[in-house]
């Protein structure tokens, strides 16, 4: 996976929460931790909308080869 190295501007308190609840100091860790769990959170309406459709339509292989087999 490509890794590029980016500056986000961040409120101090933010920050600080940030670093102090990153496991070992990793900060990109923690943030990539993050941003991967809003990801998810953002994609759920369109996963949910998709499921009920699948439900319906009772074929989720396509769900299943995108998300794998737990999620279908």
């Amino acid at each position: 996976m490509t890794r590029t190295r980016t500056t986000v501007t961040l409120p101090d308190d933010l920050l600080a929460h940030a670093r102090a609840a990153a496991p070992g100091g990793n900060l990109s860790a923690y943030i990539e931790h993050a941003l991967r769990a809003q990801q998810l959170r953002d994609a759920a309406p369109a996963v949910r909308a998709w499921r009920e459709r699948a439900a319906r339509d009772a074929d989720t292989e396509e769900l299943a080869d995108l998300f794998g087999e737990d999620v279908a």
